[in-house]
């Protein structure tokens, strides 16, 4: 079967990787899908996120990563995927991922399944990292919540 977990990853958090790495065990492909959401002022470019995706994860076959700028729907029903993975830590973010959930199932076959990352990085977001960033604190986000990839694109660019 064939999965997709599409965000902006801005950036990728720890909390990200761990369900793409429960994602990748239960399911034969795992398509990560880098979006630009349009409603979003992202901090780093729809590249540099991919990138940051890419050195996160160590990609093989089974994982795919793709910058994508269109409809996510539309991705899903192009390339067949079977399900929508969807990361929840709390109930806000459930009421939010409902409501996609019902358009994903009025626009194309696929079902939606629900994992949580691991415990230690339920809190763990990408606007709490980005905060941090903002403030100077980005030792404090990379110590707890950023894959190592994260430093080394910050060491990059500076």
């Amino acid at each position: 079967m064939k999965a997709v977990y599409a965000g902006s990853f801005d950036p990728i958090t720890l909390g990200h990787v761990s369900v793409i790495e429960r994602a990748h065990h239960l399911f034969s492909e795992v398509h990560i899908l880098v979006a630009n959401n349009r409603s979003k002022k992202h901090h780093f470019t729809i590249e540099q996120r991919t990138e940051l995706v890419n050195l996160s994860l160590n990609p093989d076959a089974q994982i795919i990563i793709v910058p994508y700028e269109g409809i996510v729907a539309d991705y899903i029903n192009e390339k067949g995927i079977d399900v929508v993975i969807r990361g929840i830590r709390n109930a806000t973010d459930l009421e939010y991922e409902l409501q996609l959930e019902q358009y994903i199932r009025n626009t194309t076959m696929a079902d939606t399944i629900y994992l949580s990352p691991y415990t230690h990085y339920m809190q763990t977001s990408s606007s709490l990292v980005r905060m941090f960033l903002m403030s100077d604190k980005t030792e404090l986000a990379a110590t707890y919540m950023v894959p190592k990839a994260y430093m080394r694109m910050l060491e990059f660019a500076e």
